[in-house]
């Protein structure tokens, strides 16, 4: 006959099938998660490209070209800018969600950009013909 004493607690094939379990909801979580994070960063890289994008085309139909204007009242014939403090000084644009994890690449003409953004798991890039690409 079995004691009370000894029916007490789990065996250790309970204990490794609980486990396995959870290793196995882990391995499916897990990814699925990974692919989440990445996929709100690309939308958020996307939405301030579009932002940027809408920014540069205002302040080419202001001031007839994409780069800045210089002193003497003209364009400047090419920059790149590399960085959000680096948009911002030429243009006054800031991201709408500041995310450190992100680096913004602007390269400018009087008549086309190029903008890039690179994070840990992909990059997202748009240019003036409406043309955007992402990888990750």
């Amino acid at each position: 006959m079995i004691s009370k004493k000894d029916s007490l607690g789990f065996t250790l094939v309970e204990l490794m099938i609980a486990i396995a379990i959870l290793s196995v909801i882990a391995a499916i979580a897990i990814p699925a998660y990974n692919g989440y994070i990445t996929e709100a960063r690309i939308a958020t890289a996307r939405s301030n490209l579009d932002s940027l994008t809408l920014f540069l085309e205002d302040y080419r139909l202001d001031n007839g070209c994409y780069t800045p204007i210089l002193a003497n009242g003209s364009c400047d014939p090419s920059e790149d800018y590399s960085g959000v403090a680096a948009i911002n000084g030429a243009y006054g644009w800031n991201p709408r969600k500041d995310d450190t994890s992100m680096t913004y690449t602007l390269n400018v003409t009087n008549d086309a950009y190029a903008i890039n953004v690179n994070f840990s798991s992909g990059w997202v890039n748009c240019t003036s013909t409406g043309n955007c690409t992402s990888s990750y």
